[in-house]
């Protein structure tokens, strides 16, 4: 079967308190492992300044994850949660060039090799 990777930026409301950021974070999550996929990494970007007003917004919370799945409808039914999400603002889900995924999978690898060629 064939690995789809995958980043994913999406903008949380920024009138969320930190414990309900952190249950959206959550219920995202959630979400892309019941479509299949699995979190690699979630970044925390923070409440930043929008380029434009966004439904009467002008700052967000902002979210990068990287994912892994094998499934091809991921994209389509992680779109159609958002959609729907009233916390989530804006998203943007987009595939991994394959120098991408090799340099995500450098970066992800522990850190225990590096720690063995010091020895």
């Amino acid at each position: 079967m064939r690995e789809y990777y995958y980043e994913m930026v999406y903008i949380l409301r920024p009138t969320m308190s930190d414990e309900e950021i952190e249950k959206g974070i959550e219920k995202v999550n959630s979400y892309v492992e019941r479509y299949k996929g699995e979190v690699l990494k979630v970044d925390r970007w923070g409440r930043r300044q929008l380029a434009y007003p966004i439904n009467d917004y002008d700052k967000g919370y902002y979210v990068l994850e990287y994912i892994r799945t094998n499934e091809r409808d991921f994209v389509k039914n992680m779109e159609n949660f958002f959609r729907i999400n009233e916390d989530v603002i804006r998203f943007l889900v987009f595939r991994l060039k394959p120098s991408e995924v090799k340099e995500l999978k450098e970066k992800l690898a522990p850190k225990a090799d590096e720690n063995k060629g010091e020895e």
